[in-house]
């Protein structure tokens, strides 16, 4: 039975949570993976469930028919909705359209797009980006690490149709391709993400020094 989120807002802003990858080059389910004491899209979920940030109006976390149960069961007691997407494996594109679909039903005047196997996204990540929307209502606002620029990214809700057009393997950037908007830069490590075991055991390390 799916989770309900209570919050109501007609000008809020919208999360998506991404968590129906095919985890292909990890080879097993890298969300559910530990990270102290806890898997790590928990410690994605919390961070935006629990940051007390202002304006969520609505949390959807993207789940697919693999893992659902498992990210369910994880996510549980937190103040979000699982959906599940059953054309994940034709890629990311998907998965960010079934987000879009599910979650800027209610008037949501903007969306924040996560990643969840970027556990060192914090609150103050979040809160920039989204302080930085309100003050200049750009098209978007996205986080570059290393000048790669990607996830988190809020985007204004004059782009929720073509990212919910998106199919196949084609990611936000594309989106952000076509439009102007802003970055803003943090440190390399904020943005480190799970593909590779090798990866795991760097974030590993990361959240002991922390």
């Amino acid at each position: 039975m799916e989770q309900k989120n209570h919050k109501a807002s007609l000008s809020g802003i919208a999360v998506v949570i991404l968590a129906a990858g095919r985890a292909s080059r990890m080879g097993r389910e890298k969300l559910l993976l530990m990270l102290g004491d806890k898997p790590v899209i928990r410690h994605v979920a919390e961070t935006v469930c629990r940051s007390e940030l202002d304006g969520i109006s609505d949390t959807v976390v993207v789940a697919n028919p693999r893992n659902q149960d498992s990210i369910r069961a994880v996510l549980a007691g937190l103040d979000l909705r699982i959906i599940c997407n059953p054309s994940f494996e034709q890629g990311l594109g998907t998965s960010i359209a079934t987000g879009v679909g599910a979650a800027v039903g209610s008037d949501a005047s903007a969306l924040l797009l996560v990643q969840g196997d970027q556990p060192f996204v914090n609150a103050e990540v979040l809160r920039r980006l989204i302080d930085e929307w309100r003050e200049h209502q750009s098209a978007f606002v996205a986080s570059s690490y290393d000048e790669i620029t990607t996830t988190p990214v809020i985007f204004s809700r004059a782009l929720f149709a073509e990212m919910a057009a998106l199919k196949g393997d084609v990611g936000a950037r594309s989106v952000l391709r076509n439009h102007g908007g802003r970055v803003i830069t943090f440190p390399a490590w904020r943005g480190a993400d799970l593909d590779t075991e090798e990866d795991y055991e760097r974030v590993q390390q990361l959240f002991a020094k922390l």
